[in-house]
């Protein structure tokens, strides 16, 4: 049976606290709760503005919220690094070959750039007010819904899942992972071909030749790669990175579950200043491990399958860092990261987001679609969310139009306004917003049942539309031909 995204949408517009500048009731957002989600359509909502906490999806309300969220998303196949970042990658590799003499400056002060990634800018836990039903996936029939006309991404398209001998074959795994672009559950070491070279000219050194100049290439810009591989192989310190999954759990994951969440209780309450019943175990499950991602493979894609993850930085075998992430056809979407605080002078906060921009080029390498970092919400009204327009070239997405522009354009109209509109071309549209047709075709989920949303009408004559309109609107006409509506 084909993989389907099953969601009900809530159409709450009360007023909630705002997380960033706590004024009460002026955080208005759209919901759905998804019981399941194809990574293809968590894509495409993502692209109008949604983002997910835990299985619970939420599009703020930018015209209308105290601090305006806006889609951010940086290309990771131009990024170029910043000074400050430089310094935050060598800060790291000096620990790990042993060199702990971290100036106290830095440790007090640093960066703009470091201290707001790693102090009080983070996204914030959104849950649904209203409760959803409880439903039976394996009982709903979907054999009447036309297959869609869009695929995931050209020849990495027809995604469906693995055999067994794949998933339960480390060798073949692995020999998938084995392409150009550093391996990402590796700590960073020198490539071979490098030492190569660096023995070749140390005997030409010997013998009085001048190697200054010899295979330079001053035109070549060092990539992030670059910075991350300066680690010189005797390092007194092992930083191995680790990709696990978590929907539907891994057995790596159950392995190191109670170890994450310990983690998560320590960073939450000493860089948040979070309180213990805060930092439940069932908490920290429905925000950071519960998703609704459906586990899916490629021919074409990444070996570890597109989903929910968590990447551990596991530092001489004891866990200090974990990035919750989700790899979808088109990017790398960042959820959430935690690190322990005895190693906050390391800025693992930028560093962490500086080793999934090399991971999402990593991915590159494999899936060639895949070339964005995505980290969330930039929210230029507070001065703690603008480190995300720190990883360069970022773009914006615009709420209207749902096109992206570049992140400086934006915020040259949003130093003027905290709501706007970056398309300048007053003509342009939302290119995928629904029609009163595009409704009718929405697949309806009730009493067990799959239909159309035009026959659930003639069955339901009292039903109202407007609630499926706002939903059809908000999703997108593409979408909302594959999701699965449950209705009461």
């Amino acid at each position: 049976m084909m993989k389907r995204s099953i969601i009900e949408y809530c159409s709450e517009h009360d007023g909630y606290k705002c997380g960033y500048c706590k004024k009460p009731d002026s955080n208005y957002s759209h919901g759905m709760w998804a019981h399941t989600m194809t990574v293809q359509d968590y894509q495409d909502l993502i692209d109008r503005g949604w983002r997910r906490s835990g299985k619970y999806c939420y599009k703020p309300v930018l015209d209308v919220v105290c601090c305006p969220m806006y889609t951010i998303r940086c290309r990771a196949l131009e990024f170029k690094t910043t000074k400050s970042q430089k310094k935050v990658i060598k800060r790291v590799n000096k620990f790990l070959m042993g060199q702990d003499e971290i100036s106290k400056e830095s440790q007090v002060s640093g960066s703009n750039e470091d201290m707001t990634v790693d102090t009080d800018g983070r996204e914030q836990f959104v849950e649904s007010r209203r409760s959803h039903q409880e439903i039976n996936i394996g009982d709903v029939d979907i054999a009447f819904i036309d297959q869609p006309a869009e695929s995931i991404a050209a020849k990495s398209s027809e995604i469906k899942p693995t055999s067994n001998k794949t998933l339960n074959n480390p060798k073949l795994t692995d020999k998938k992972q084995e392409v150009a672009g550093p391996d990402p559950t590796k700590a960073p070491c020198k490539k071979a071909k490098q030492a190569r070279r660096e023995r070749m000219l140390e005997k030409l050194k010997k013998k009085g030749i001048d190697v200054s100049n010899i295979g330079s290439n001053k035109n070549r810009e060092k990539q992030i790669e670059d910075f991350i591989n300066e680690l010189p192989s005797e390092a007194k310190r092992n930083l191995e990175i680790k990709l696990v999954r978590t929907t539907p759990p891994s057995p790596e994951w159950l392995a190191t579950s109670k170890e994450t969440h310990n983690l998560y209780v320590k960073y939450q309450m000493a860089v948040h200043g979070d309180r213990p019943d805060k930092c439940s175990e069932s908490q920290f499950t429905g925000f950071l491990v519960q998703s609704p991602l459906l586990e899916e493979y490629s021919e074409g894609g990444p070996a570890s399958g597109y989903g929910s993850f968590h990447q551990q930085y596991w530092l001489d075998g004891k866990l200090i860092a974990v990035g919750v992430l989700d790899i979808l056809p088109k990017c790398v979407s960042s959820v959430y990261f935690i690190y322990d605080p005895q190693h906050m002078n390391l800025a693992l906060g930028t560093y962490g987001a500086l080793r999934e921009i090399a991971f999402t080029r990593h991915l590159h390498t494999v899936c060639p679609e895949l070339k964005y970092y995505y980290i969330g919400y930039y929210i230029h009204s507070c001065p703690k969310m603008r480190y995300k327009g720190n990883f360069h070239p970022s773009d914006l997405l615009c709420p209207e139009t749902y096109k992206w522009f570049p992140l400086k354009d934006c915020t040259q109209r949003l130093d003027i306004t905290p709501y706007s509109r970056f398309d300048p071309d007053i003509d342009s549209i939302d290119e995928n917003c629904a029609s009163d047709s595009d409704i009718n075709h929405v697949p309806v989920l009730y009493r067990g049942e799959v239909m159309p949303f035009s026959v659930y009408r003639k069955n339901k004559k009292n039903t109202s539309v407007d609630e499926v309109v706002e939903y059809a609107q908000l999703a997108g006409a593409k979408t909302i031909r594959r999701m699965i509506l449950v209705r009461a």
